[in-house]
């Protein structure tokens, strides 16, 4: 069975940029409205409890990827049984992921306190606080969240967003009058696992509807089970070092430098997740489809594919780059919070390098992942995990900045993970040198750093303040020289025209269905 991947990849992008906009702002107004009714130590404490909980998440281990990976192959042999099985399998797997977490919840609240450098707010319970959190998690897993695999390894994940963006609308609405109405923290949390109850019972009336067939019944065979068992050991690895990457920060910077340096560096986090959320809907969306791809295309097509998605990937990548280095302050003092909630402009500086190391790996990972080389680099977030650790507890010590946290972060990503993926994909996947990979990713982050550095150097003469003016007269110098700059060194590229006749086939292919 052949799944329709542009078709499939574009209602996913459409419905993944509906939710990503609900899921940007709303959390932008709550998050407003507990630092102006609360204080910044209540915002300090929320992202803290996200980054312990999604620590915690690590009980998944990494069976969700594997599952949905191996479904490929059922999929695409229309093999029902198979996929009855592996569902049967997945819910089981589920049951026991939730009750793992919440175990592990209660035995970490003991030691809360010592996350929290300095006061807490006097009117809450970090321990009450933290099992409505755990609570929420927990129940995601219990009640038939194992259903959203079956959307994603058909490539209908479109149908888990609408679902999930009715939710989170229902969220935002409720957590929003708790706040304004009783302006009390407890109000605004317990409505989190509320929701998750009705939104995962309407995955599983829509998985049953679209996939009547599909069941939780069978067994798994002793090799396929084995298979899965051996993906996920491997991407336990993976699933500690992103998390120790990403999440672990945050907890560090609570622990080593208190819950108001937490919330204003969670303030600039928030942005940074949020522009990632955005640019991450077309990995997101196709996932599926290129996984899809490499089993019935060949491998040259696949590659070729490969080079003019990195180019368009790391072009869009550098841009939001630099719309987040001339905005993220006049955005910050004159429309959000004010002057009194900005960062040093060179921590600033430092966020949007991280936010870039972070990101400019999404597209050679989105190809590993739907390969399925997770067992290639099991050693590498190992490397990674251990470096960032002590790397950044010795310079937060050192510097007490939170840039201590951040270059650690920085050089793992860059100098240890990149290049690391890049070699498993190209030895494993397109069998081929990535000495001409390495070359054009080299110059693309090269020119995007050009981009950055003149978007910025022109912004702060024609526009050195942090107001509303300012703000649209930089986003006026980035729209025109990011791109003349991308236009000028890459226009004869064959990534160039590749991008174009991308954009050029998927536009009139919608336009078709439209008519």
């Amino acid at each position: 069975m052949k799944l329709a991947r542009t078709k499939n990849t574009m209602r996913n992008t459409v419905w993944g940029a509906v939710y990503r906009v609900v899921t940007l702002l709303g959390p932008f107004a709550i998050k407003t409205i507990i630092i102006k009714k609360l204080g910044l130590e209540y915002s300090g404490l929320n992202s803290l409890f996200t980054s312990i909980l999604t620590v915690l998440n690590l009980a998944n281990l990494g069976f969700s990827s594997s599952l949905v990976y191996t479904m490929y192959k059922a999929i695409v042999e229309d093999d029902q049984d198979a996929l009855c099985a592996m569902m049967n399998f997945y819910r089981r797997v589920y049951r026991i992921v939730g009750l793992v977490i919440l175990g592990l919840g209660i035995c970490l609240m003991p030691f809360l306190s010592h996350l929290v450098n300095g006061e807490c707010p006097s009117d809450v319970n970090l321990h009450i606080l933290f099992a409505i959190y755990l609570l929420e998690t927990s129940l995601d897993y219990l009640m038939f969240g194992y259903n959203t695999a079956i959307f994603t390894a058909y490539q209908r994940t479109d149908v888990t967003l609408k679902i999930s963006t009715v939710r989170y609308i229902v969220q935002f609405i409720l957590q929003a009058a708790a706040l304004l109405i009783f302006a009390n923290y407890y109000a605004y949390i317990i409505i989190l696992p509320l929701v998750v109850i009705p939104n995962n019972i309407a995955n599983l009336i829509a998985a049953r509807k679209m996939y009547p067939n599909i069941k939780c019944r069978g067994r798994l065979d002793n090799g396929t089970r084995s298979d899965i068992y051996k993906r996920v050991w491997t991407l336990f690895g993976h699933k500690v070092g992103s998390t120790v990457l990403v999440s672990l920060d945050s907890i560090i910077i609570s622990s080593f430098l208190g819950l108001t340096t937490m919330s204003l560096y969670s303030n600039y986090y928030y942005i940074l997740t949020a522009v990632n959320g955005v640019v991450e809907i077309i990995t997101n969306g196709s996932l599926s489809g290129i996984g899809n791809k490499l089993i019935t295309d060949t491998r040259e097509e696949n590659y070729r594919l490969f080079k003019i998605m990195t180019f368009g990937w790391v072009a869009l990548i550098g841009g939001a780059a630099a719309c987040m280095l001339c905005f993220y302050q006049p955005f910050i003092a004159a429309i959000w919070l004010g002057e009194e909630y900005l960062l040093d402009i060179r921590l600033v500086m430092l966020i949007v390098v991280y936010f870039f190391s972070w990101m400019f790996r999404i597209m050679q990972l989105t190809y590993r992942d739907a390969a399925g080389l997770w067992t290639k680099d099991w050693l590498k977030p190992y490397v990674g995990m251990t470096l960032n650790l002590v790397g950044s507890i010795v310079m937060v010590k050192y510097t007490g900045s939170i840039a201590g946290v951040l270059v650690p972060t920085i050089f793992v990503m860059f100098f240890v993970y990149f290049p690391w993926e890049a070699w498993v994909l190209f030895k494993y996947q397109f069998q081929r040198s990535w000495g001409e990979y390495l070359g054009k990713v080299g110059l693309y982050i090269l020119l995007a750093a050009v981009g950055c550095a003149l978007c910025y150097g022109v912004s702060r003469v024609l526009a050195p303040n942090n107001s509303i003016a300012s703000l649209v007269v930089r986003c006026c110098i980035v729209a025109v020289i990011y791109p003349a700059i991308w236009l000028l060194c890459t226009h004869k590229t064959e990534e160039f025209r590749g991008i174009l006749k991308l954009l050029h086939r998927t536009l009139r292919k919608k336009g078709n269905r439209s008519s």
